[in-house]
Order: structure tokens, then C-alpha cells, then sequence
């Protein structure tokens, strides 16, 4: 009897200290000023939205299963929200950052975003989600590292970089976001920015003078996981590093079969980590290329992003033209089965799915059952809208 009151006692005691372990994961915390600054990725200065004076904003590194804490100040002229685009939110999806489950920030108001980044890992980003603020900045990346007790599927990298691609315009948010409610297009991009940077001048004739680029220093011989977001708002990259292989091993969550690939489309809100082995000789710097998809490429030419990866041994800057990038205008077949060949690592230690109730889902009995089809945009209260057709 005594024997079994002491098995219930420590069954008690290691279910006590069990609850205590998962009510102490770490808290890690983060303020962000939202406001406005001006800077001149593409040479012409213009308004661009940046985080703590920074554009692009800090990259948050947290590691899974910490409650993540983000008081975000509201120093626009309009409402604001931030999305942490790919991650789930436990018990918090009114933490999103979306209209329709958070509320606006309203200009001068501040808003602290709490949630716990459960069971997962991997690479993601944040973006304001409103009024298409997107289009002139206010993102960063956003990485869940593994607890020390769950493996990578992969040898520890030597360092870790986070580079953000997209296209950009040097007109602000608010004027594009005129451009579209009057129903017209947009029209090709002024540029792809890297790291929030304008290109490298490869090309006197396609990139003025005096417009400051990306260098990302790297050591001979060293392997780095390169985190790379296509942060834009409508064009799809093709993503390149010169004479270097990239192996993919992580998409937005999921550790994939380890693949090379020589250059990969990375599509607008897409995560990709590719393990890079410096391996080349520092006879030269090499350029890292991020140009548009589906394009005629000899009028986009102008808009391609080119960043610079430097040795720390390197001899000389990078020189001559830019490796090639697909090229199938009219033919997506080269994309879509390059993106059918990505294989999810089901065999690697990853974290596991968050039910959020999910499991429930099969006992739910279907009463009805409703099918929307997109329909072209049409102009409502004089703004031009994107339909759903009941």
C-alpha cells in the first residue's frame, strides 16, 4: 500500500514537473517601430516603410516551441498589420496579423502580438498585410530554429543567411494602390531589389551609377544554409548563385530530399534553404541573381536583381555577364516540374504538426457544401476588386 502511495506520489511529482517544463518555454521578446523613412534602393530616393529605422526590418530568430512577444508601434498615417506569413499560431490565430481576425492598428497605437511558435521549424518571413503597404517595405525574415534535442537532417552549416528578393516600384504603396483600385495594372516593375538593395552595376548600359548593392562575405571551404523569400508582390524569380550548386533542404517548414539544383523559381511568398559549400576559387567575387519568370527577358533585363557573394579571399570583383536563367517565355513546363520534383524528407526529425483541433475534423458530419469560382475583377463603389462567384 505504502509502495503504491509512493508510485502515485512521483507519478504526481513528474506529471507536476512535466506541466511545469511546458509552462516555462522561454519568452523571447521584440519591439518594432513601424514608420516611415527615405532611402534609394534603385537610385531615386522615395518612401519605403521600415522597422526600427531598418529596411528591411530585423530578422527574428527565435527557436520552436518559444512564446514569441512583438509590440509593434504604429508610426504610419494608416492603419497597420503584420503578418507572420507560414506560421502557426497556437492558441492565437486572431494573432495573425489579417484583416477580418485581428483588428487594425490605428496610426500612434501600439499592439503586442503574442503567440508560441509550437512545433516548428524553418524558414519564414513577416509583411504588412494592409493597404498594400507590402509594396514599399515593412518585411523581414522570421527563422524557427530546432530545440538542441531534435537533429537536422544535415551537418550543422557554418553560418546562416537570410536574403529577401522581390520586385519593387519606385512609386509609393498609396499611389500603386491607386493605380489598381482604378482598375488598371501596375505595369513592369522598376526593379528586384536584394536584401532591400538595387543591383550590382554588371552592366553600365542596364544599371546607372552610384546605386548601393548587396555583398554577402562568405569563407572559402565553408557551407552555409541561405534562407531565401521572395517578399514581392506579383512577379516570379528565378534564383541563382554563379559556378555555385544550391542544395535545397528546407521549404517553409519541411525538410526536403537533398537536391542541386543550378538555379530555382522562387514564386511571390515562397521560403526556400539551400545549403551552399563555398567551393569555387577566389579568383573573382561571384553574383547572385534573382530575375523575373514568364517574361520577355530582353525588356526585363533592366529589372533584374544582382547581389554580390564575396570571398573573404577574393582577388577581383565580379566581371563579364550574368549566368543564365531559364529561358521558356511561353513555356511554364520547365517551372512546374522543377517545383514537381521538390520532395518532402519524411524520414527526417522535424517538428510535428500543431492540431489546433484539426483531428477533429473526420467526426465533423458535412450538412453542405459550397463551390467558389474566381471571376474576373470588376469595378465596386468605383475601385477595382478581385470576385468570387457562389
Amino acid at each position: 500500500m505504502a509502495l503504491c502511495r509512493g508510485l502515485s506520489l512521483l507519478a504526481i511529482h513528474i506529471a507536476l514537473l512535466a506541466s511545469l517544463c511546458s509552462a516555462a518555454d522561454l519568452f523571447v521578446y521584440f519591439d518594432f517601430e513601424v514608420s516611415y523613412i527615405t532611402a534609394s534602393p534603385l537610385g531615386v530616393p522615395q518612401q519605403v516603410i521600415a522597422i526600427n529605422g531598418k529596411f528591411p526590418g530585423p530578422t527574428i530568430n527565435v527557436t520552436t516551441n518559444n512564446n514569441v512577444v512583438v509590440n509593434v508601434r504604429n508610426k504610419l498615417d494608416e492603419s497597420l498589420l503584420i503578418h507572420w506569413s507560414g506560421i502557426q499560431q497556437r492558441r492565437s490565430s486572431w494573432q495573425d496579423g489579417l484583416l477580418g481576425t485581428n483588428c487594425p492598428i490605428p496610426p500612434k497605437w501600439n499592439w503586442t502580438y503574442q503567440f508560441q511558435v509550437k512545433d516548428q521549424v524553418g524558414s519564414f518571413f513577416y509583411f504588412p498585410s494592409l493597404h498594400f503597404q507590402r509594396a514599399s517595405g515593412g518585411f523581414g525574415g522570421f527563422i524557427i530554429n530546432n530545440r538542441a534535442i531534435i537533429p537536422i537532417p544535415f551537418d550543422t552549416p557554418d553560418g546562416d543567411i537570410t536574403i529577401l528578393i522581390g520586385d519593387w516600384y519606385t512609386r509609393n504603396h498609396t499611389a500603386l494602390r491607386k493605380t489598381l483600385d482604378a482598375g488598371k495594372g501596375l505595369g513592369m516593375p522598376d526593379g528586384v531589389l536584394i536584401n532591400g538593395k538595387g543591383p550590382y552595376q554588371y552592366n553600365t548600359t542596364l544599371v546607372p551609377d552610384g546605386i548601393d548593392y548587396e555583398t554577402i562575405e562568405v569563407h572559402p571551404g565553408k557551407t552555409y544554409r541561405i534562407r531565401v523569400h521572395n517578399v514581392g508582390i506579383s512577379t516570379s524569380l528565378n534564383f541563382r548563385i554563379q559556378n555555385h550548386n544550391l542544395l535545397l533542404a528546407e521549404t517553409e517548414g519541411s525538410y526536403t530530399v537533398q537536391q542541386n539544383y543550378t538555379s530555382l523559381d522562387i514564386h511571390v511568398g515562397q521560403s526556400y534553404s539551400f545549403l551552399v559549400t563555398m567551393d569555387q576559387n577566389a579568383s573573382t567575387d561571384y553574383y547572385i541573381v534573382a530575375s523575373a519568370r514568364f517574361v520577355n527577358e530582353s525588356q526585363w533585363k533592366r529589372v533584374t536583381g544582382v547581389a554580390i557573394l564575396h570571398y573573404t579571399n577574393s582577388k577581383g570583383k565580379a566581371r563579364g555577364p550574368l549566368p543564365e536563367g531559364p529561358n521558356d517565355e511561353f513555356d511554364k513546363t520547365f517551372s512546374m516540374n522543377q517545383a514537381r520534383s521538390i520532395r518532402w524528407n519524411v524520414s527526417a526529425s522535424g517538428a510535428r504538426p500543431n492540431p489546433q483541433g484539426s483531428f477533429r475534423y473526420g467526426s465533423i458530419n458535412v450538412t453542405e457544401v459550397y463551390v467558389l469560382r474566381n471571376k474576373p475583377p470588376e469595378m465596386i463603389d468605383g475601385k477595382r476588386r478581385a470576385t468570387l462567384k457562389q
